[in-house]
């Protein structure tokens, strides 16, 4: 990787990690730069509209990162409810190792400004919409017929973010912890009917 697109990423990724703390509004342009290590001048010249660019672009890699866990978890789980397990679990485990700071920077910005930022809003919308396809894909994988996919993973996604908020305001982790048991006993349930 070269210097450049190194520098690149390290505003893309400082920008995935701060969003996760303190959201985007929350987020100053001297912060960030100083948490990638990089040249002040370094944030416009990679991303010439500055934070908001910079703000999609790095909502769109946490999109990737988080599909990817996804994606890793019904390939590792032996039944879909175990798959969905693994990845509550795993946010209690993020949570916890952080003291509730890191939620997800996702859902952050869009509580933030998706009514104020167009461009924002789409790249929110986008993220959410590759997590529901990945969790469609992964639930169909383990049987799930199709039509029966998508409103599974909207219910997911949407009572896993619920459950992050709940668990940050507490700094408990017990609402993630019910959700994932309720969460993972639906789709037990579902799944007799898939085979």
């Amino acid at each position: 990787m070269s210097d450049a697109s190194d520098t690149r990423q390290r505003l893309v990724s400082a920008a995935e990690q701060l969003f996760r703390v303190q959201g985007y509004s929350g987020t100053g342009l001297k912060q960030l730069t100083a948490e990638a290590r990089a040249p002040w001048g370094s944030l416009y010249h990679f991303f010439p509209a500055g934070k908001a660019a910079l703000g999609a672009e790095a909502i769109r890699y946490a999109g990737q990162l988080y599909a990817e866990g996804w994606r890793r978890a019904f390939e590792r789980g032996e039944t879909a409810g175990e798959a969905v397990d693994r990845v509550f679990r795993a946010e209690v485990r993020i949570l916890e190792g952080s003291d509730y700071r890191n939620g997800c920077p996702i859902a952050s910005t869009t509580l933030d400004v998706a009514s104020t930022d167009e461009g924002l809003r789409l790249a929110c919308d986008a993220a959410f919409s590759l997590w529901i396809e990945t969790i469609m894909n992964g639930l169909e994988a383990h049987g799930a017929p199709p039509q029966a996919t998508r409103p599974l993973a909207i219910f997911m996604i949407a009572t896993l973010e619920g459950a992050i908020v709940l668990a940050r305001a507490a700094k408990d982790p017990s609402p993630l912890i019910e959700s994932a048991r309720l969460v993972r006993d639906m789709v037990d349930r579902a799944a007799e009917d898939w085979a």
